[in-house]
This record gives C-alpha cells, structure tokens and sequence, in this order.
C-alpha cells in the first residue's frame, strides 16, 4: 500500500468522525434555536398577559377617579389603556405559535374582554348622562364581576404558559446534557483513531526513515559501513527508498574503492612533479637575474639618453623664441617708425592748427579791446542821460512851485510838471542800472582781456613745445629705421641655428626611441622570466599541496569500509 493511500484512508476516517460530529452539532442547534425561540416566545406571551391585567387595573382606577372628580383627562387616560390593551390583544392573535398552541384558550379571553368592555362603556355613559349613582353601581356591580373573570381567565392561561415554558425548559436542559455527552464521546472516538493512526503511520512511515537517516548521519561523518544494506520489506515509497538507498551505497562502495587506487597515483605523480618543478624553478631564477642586471644597464642608458634629448630640444625651443621674438621686435620697429611718421605728420598739423589758433587769439583781443572801449563810451552818454535826468527834475520841481503859486490858474500846469518829474526819476533810475552793468561788463571785459593775453602766451609755449617734438619724431624715426635692420639681421641668424638644432633633436628623438625599445623589450623579457619563475613557484607549491591532498585523501578513504 503507498503513503498516499494511508494517508487518505487515515485522514478519510478522521474526515467521517469530524463530519458526523459535525453534523450532530448543527441538527442539535437547529433543534435548541426552535426550543430557545418557543420559549421566547411563551415568555412574551407571559408577558402580554400580565402587561394585560396591570393596563386593565390602571383603568379602573381611572375609571372610578372620574367617577369620583369628574375630571376629563381620566377619561383621556381610560380611551388610552384601552387602545394598549388593544395592540396587545392584537399582538397576541397574531403570533402563530400562540394561536396554534393556546387558540382555544384565546377564544374566551376575547369574550370576556369584550363583556368587561361593554360594561365598563355602559357605566361611563350613565355618567356621561348624568346619573352618578347608576354609573358607580354598574361599575362595582356588573363591570366588576365581568373583570374578575377576565382575570381568572388570563391567570388560567398565564398558569398553563408558565407550566409548558418550564417543561420546554427541561427538555432543552436534558438536550444540552445530552449533546454534550454525545459530542465528548465522538472527540473520545475521534482522538483515539487519531492515536491509532499516528502510530500506524510512525511505524510504517517514520522508523524506516529513521534508519536509513541513521546510516547516512554515520556516512556523512565518514565512519559508515558501506558493506550494510537496509532491509525493508515493504512495497510503498519507503520500500522504493530503500531499494534506492541501497543501490546508492553500492555505487558510492564502487566510487570509494576507484577513488582510493586513483589517489594513490596521484600522490605518486605530485612527487615527481614536485621535484621536476624544483630544479626547473632554480634554472629560471638564475635566468630572470642575468635578464634584470641587462634591463637595468638599459635603462639607465636610456635615461642618459632622454636627458640629452630633452636638453636638446630645449635649447631648440629657446633659439626658436628668440627667432620669434627677433621677428617680433622687427615688426614691433616697422610699426613704430610708421608710428614715428604719422606722429611727426600729426604735429606739423598741430603746428598749423596752433599758428592759425595764434591769429585768432589775436581777433579775439583786439574784438575784446574794442568792446571796452565802447563800453566806455556808452558809460560816458548813460552820465549825460542821469545828468538830463537831473536838471529836468529841476525843472520839474520849480514848475510845481510856479504852478502852486498861481493857484487855480496853475494846476494843470502843475500835474503836467509832476508827470514830468515822474519821468524824470524813471529816466534817472534806469541810467543807474545801465550805470551798473555797463560796470559789471567793463570789468568781465578786462577778465575777459586778461585770459585771452594768458591764453596768447600758452598757445605761443605750446607751439614750441609741438615743434621740439617734431624733432623729436623725427630723430626717433631715425632710430627705429637702423634697429629694425639690425634685428632683421639677427631673425634671419636665429632661424638658421633654429634649423640646425632642430636637425640635432630629431636625430637625438630617434637614438632615444630606439633605445627605449630596447630597454622595452629587455624589462618584457625579464618580466616573462619573473612569471615564469613565478609560475614555477607555484606548479611547485601546487604539487606540494597535491601530494598533501592525496596523502589526505586516502586517510579519509581509509575510513569507509567498502
């Protein structure tokens, strides 16, 4: 049998007890959920009943507190409880768990609440109509029997509820105790299958396992027997791991025994090897020492050699730049002397601009000379105008007196000799201020004078002064023009030793490069000789850490006995 049928056989049975336990657990609820709901159900209808009789009490009492203080809102109060009583009467008739089970029992409850209801109306209308007396009697006498019927009727009822809500009670109490009796027993029968199961399937299933987890633990630390085989007798996957166990033990006896003669030969083989790589390592070093001392004289030879180069070729770059800056003080002379000829040209210009600058200095002075003078003169007649003023305010002043002293006759006289007067000081007044600028202009024309005499003088020391450095231009051309020979001369000799310094340094840069090919080549040649030494070094230690390995490895094949 495979472990896939045991395990569904044995978790099948587990699956039937839990589904049959199940299924007695849901028809028992089922059965206690109706149980639980008909007893809520008598309990409200308890509850009805009594809720029933305290409204019907309440009533009577409103009714006989009308009666007594004729007050309307006990009547309100009394239509009230009877619309309560209603809703519960109609609460009651309703349900069909009542009906079905106390319809009989309803039928003259109904009755007998109407017969109070009607009594009852007949008291309150004999009160209504006046008669007091018939209303109490009615309500003691008729209503009252009538109520206590109703009572004795309700408390039957109420008695015959209470009695079968205890009975469902019991019952459900003696269903509890009997589902939980038959529950236990189904988890009892259901944990000792589980037990039974579980050691079918650790014996079954575990402790071939077990055994063969034991034999590997003992290959694994290298002190297994690998002449034992397992024997299991069963047909299921265990079986077919043990026959898979089994046939691995075999091959793996068969490996160890193959491994075995091949390390010994390989131990043999890493001797010799060991050996060989020794003496070829000697060989090799002496080699790659004669190779270094050769790559180090090259070496330095080419050092030498570079720096001659490179001192070469920086006396090649001075004679360059000063082959360069010849040519540049060359032209920087050229662009002087024109620069010296146009200055020179630019101050005979000057020289002309200042000679016409003299002659205009000199217009301008005299024009500034004459212009004093005529200042001068209209000072003169502005002194007759205030003198004319004067005397005609005189004038003016004793035609005032004459006119005052004629009286009557002089008054016109008199206000045409004090118009005059009037004009007179105008006139007086306006010749003083022409008075005080013709003062001011005489004495801004001799300013005036004065600077353009300053102005002769310097323009005069500037012309020499231009003509001086005309000359100087001149002998300055003279110089630039002999200095830009000469440096032509020493560009043309620079370019030549330029030339054959370049020619040095080339054949320098070619005795440098070949020189540093061969000290190239040299440190190649001796770095291959230190690889090779190096990798004779490690085939070495290599074959040292294989004879180790192999003399290794049969102590560790000595261990399994195959």
């Amino acid at each position: 049998m495979k472990i896939r049928t045991k395990f569904i056989i044995a978790f099948g049975v587990i699956l039937a007890i839990m589904l049959s336990s199940g299924t007695y657990m849901y028809v028992q609820t089922k059965m206690l959920t109706a149980s639980y709901s008909e007893m809520i159900e008598e309990g409200e209808l308890l509850t009805s009943l009594r809720e029933i009789q305290f409204v019907m009490t309440g009533r009577n009492n409103d009714e006989r507190g009308y009666f007594l203080t004729g007050d309307a809102s006990y009547s309100k109060e009394m239509q009230e409880r009877v619309e309560r009583i209603g809703a519960l009467a109609d609460k009651i008739n309703t349900d069909q768990h009542t009906i079905q089970k106390y319809g009989k029992d309803l039928e003259p409850l109904q009755e007998r609440f109407t017969a109070y209801l009607e009594a009852s109306n007949k008291a309150v209308d004999a009160y209504a109509k006046g008669d007091r007396e018939e209303a109490i009697r009615l309500h003691f006498g008729d209503e009252r029997q009538e109520r206590k019927q109703l009572d004795e009727i309700i408390d039957q009822l109420t008695v015959k509820v209470s009695v079968n809500k205890e009975a469902e009670k019991a019952r459900l109490e003696t269903n509890r105790v009997t589902s939980e009796i038959i529950q236990s027993s189904f988890s009892v029968v259901g944990i000792v299958f589980a037990i039974i199961i579980g050691a079918f399937l650790v014996r079954s299933i575990v402790l071939p396992i077990y055994r063969i987890q034991k034999q590997l633990t003992a290959i694994a630390d290298g002190e297994g027997d690998l002449t034992q085989e397992l024997s299991v007798t069963s047909k299921d996957e265990i079986g077919k791991l043990a026959d898979s166990f089994n046939r691995m033990i075999r091959n793996l006896r068969e490996l160890i025994l193959q491994v075995r003669s091949h390390a010994e030969q390989v131990a043999a083989s890493a001797e010799q090897l060991t050996a060989s790589s020794e003496q070829t390592s000697k060989a090799t070093e002496q080699i790659a020492g004669t190779v270094q001392e050769m790559a180090a004289g090259s070496e330095h030879q080419a050092q030498y050699v570079e720096a001659s180069h490179l001192e070469v070729e920086g006396m090649a770059a001075g004679i360059g730049q000063i082959a360069v800056r010849a040519e540049n003080v060359s032209a920087t002379a050229i662009r002087t002397s024109d620069l010296a000829a146009d200055g020179n040209q630019a101050i005979q210009l000057v020289v002309t601009q200042m000679d016409g600058m003299g002659e205009a200095m000199g217009g301008l002075t005299r024009l500034v000379s004459g212009l004093g003078a005529r200042s001068e003169e209209i000072g003169q007649i502005v002194d007759v105008i205030t003198g004319i003023a004067a005397q005609t305010n005189l004038l003016a002043l004793n035609a005032a007196i004459e006119a005052a002293r004629a009286g009557e006759h002089g008054r016109g006289f008199a206000v045409v000799a004090d118009e005059v007067r009037k004009l007179a000081e105008q006139a007086s007044t306006s010749a003083g201020k022409i008075t005080q600028l013709i003062e001011v202009i005489q004495r801004e024309t001799q300013e005036a004078i004065l600077s353009v005499e300053k102005s002769s003088e310097q323009t005069a020391q500037c012309m020499d002064g231009v003509a001086q450095a005309g000359h100087a231009f001149a002998h300055i051309r003279d110089a630039v023009v002999r200095v830009t020979t000469e440096v032509q001369d020493v560009s043309a000799a620079s370019r030549m030793l330029t030339d054959s310094t370049e020619k040095v340094a080339e054949s320098m840069r070619v005795i440098a490069r070949v020189t540093q090919q061969g000290v190239s080549r040299t440190l190649d040649v001796s770095a291959a000789t230190e690889e090779q030494l190096a990798s004779m070094e490690e085939i070495y230690t290599s074959a040292v850490s294989l004879a180790s390995l192999a003399e290794e490895l049969e102590k560790l094949m000595a261990r399994f006995k195959a």
